[in-house]
């Protein structure tokens, strides 16, 4: 089985075996000599036996604040690798026609601008192009994402529209390629994985729901399928229907489906997920390379310490030589963007304390002080009313 896993604090492609009812897993760089250093790999499909197709970022990006991912292929019998994709461009998800031949794209070729800034729907275009050369590269979907194969002319993908992502077919075999929706308006369904040339199989959700909501069953990640007649069987609400499950994949023809699962349904109100730091290897011998588990790291001025938020904006995180802790806790979406005093003789981190990213609603600056002497540090509001965001102190810390 091929997959990718954060084993060794980077997410790369990994090859499990199972021999004699044992499994092994090998990194597939360590097998096939492809590539060292940091760098991420994501979707990877074996292409007819002898070549596979994947996701990488180890090139560099074509210009600034562009993505640096490129569709690459390595022949598993000679172990030499290239890139498929233009070097000018970046390209994710890449998917295999069921001959092997072709391998489709959601890529920034042709969108104007390129990345510009888009987190969830990034308006990708898909192409389609040879594995094997010459490339060529044609476009048949504009403002599209995860490619999947029914046929070696048919694809779904996902696209969104209004205020939810749907799941999509077009026929690219004819002149004209006509696209259908298969998934019902009112729901979000996302990252289609095909049967066949009418049928899908989706994650969806049925209900959406707020950042510190108690979900209820519809309002969880669950795999369903769905085909071009409209009928529709659900999966995983069966097994475990408080349960997200994440991006389906097909087996054995669509006889079984394949998904991810996160039991957070196991955590009680309040718990916390244990926060993972790593030192990674860095290609400049003066630049030193850390991963945290959260968003908006800050470094204090001699950079012996980290801070950062974890992933619900609820708690700020300090991590150095001694480990990492919690130096302030709230409820979710409450707390971001922690900057420390640029004076490295003021032990304070200033951070904004409020709703995230809402304009309308109040957001303070606060100084959390003390930081490494107290094992609970003081926390003092600096600003009174209105809407303040990202804090930054002058070179007196002032």
């Amino acid at each position: 089985m091929l997959f990718v896993s954060e084993r060794g604090s980077l997410k790369t492609l990994h090859i499990a075996l199972r021999l004699d009812d044992k499994v092994t897993v090998f990194g597939f760089a360590d097998v096939y000599g492809t590539f060292s250093g940091v760098r991420m790999e994501d979707s990877g499909y074996i292409s007819g036996g002898d070549y596979l197709v994947y996701v990488t970022t180890k090139d560099r990006a074509a210009d600034r604040r562009q993505p640096c991912t490129a569709v690459y292929s390595t022949n598993l019998k000679t172990a030499t690798s290239e890139r498929l994709t233009p070097t000018n461009t970046a390209d994710l998800s890449p998917a295999m026609s069921p001959s092997g031949k072709l391998v489709a794209v959601a890529s920034f070729q042709r969108k104007d601008g390129g990345w510009d800034g888009e987190i969830e729907d990034l308006q990708t275009n898909i192409f389609v192009m040879n594995v094997k050369r010459p490339p060529g590269c044609k476009l048949v979907v504009r403002n599209g994402g995860w490619p999947t194969w029914g046929s070696e002319s048919v694809l779904f993908f996902h696209r969104k529209v209004g205020d939810f992502w749907g799941v999509f077919r077009v026929d690219i075999g004819g002149g004209s390629a006509t696209e259908t929706r298969v998934t019902p308006e009112g729901i979000t369904a996302i990252t289609p994985a095909a049967i066949n040339e009418t049928t899908v199989a989706v994650a969806t959700i049925r209900q959406k729901s707020g950042f510190s909501d108690v979900r209820v069953e519809a309002q969880y990640r669950h795999s369903e399928i769905f085909d071009t007649t409209g009928a529709n069987t659900k999966i995983t609400q069966k097994i475990r229907p408080k349960a997200d499950h994440f991006n389906p994949f097909v087996i054995n023809g669509g006889k079984r489906i394949g998904y991810h699962r996160a039991k957070s349904e196991m955590l009680q109100s309040g718990d916390d997920i244990p926060r993972q730091f790593y030192k990674l290897d860095s290609p400049h011998p003066d630049v030193g390379l850390f991963r945290v588990a959260g968003v908006f790291p800050t470094f204090n001025r001699d950079g012996s310490m980290v801070s950062f938020v974890d992933n619900e904006f609820k708690s700020v995180w300090v991590a150095d030589s001694k480990g990492s802790r919690i130096v302030y806790g709230r409820g979710a979406d409450n707390v971001f963007s922690p900057v420390w005093s640029q004076n490295p003789d003021i032990d304070t981190l200033y951070v904004c304390m409020g709703p995230s990213f809402q304009s309308k609603e109040r957001l303070d600056i606060c100084a959390i002080v003390n930081v490494k002497t107290s094992k609970r540090p003081p926390v003092q509001r600096l600003t009174n009313g209105f809407n303040n965001a990202f804090p930054s102190t002058n070179p007196e810390g002032n």
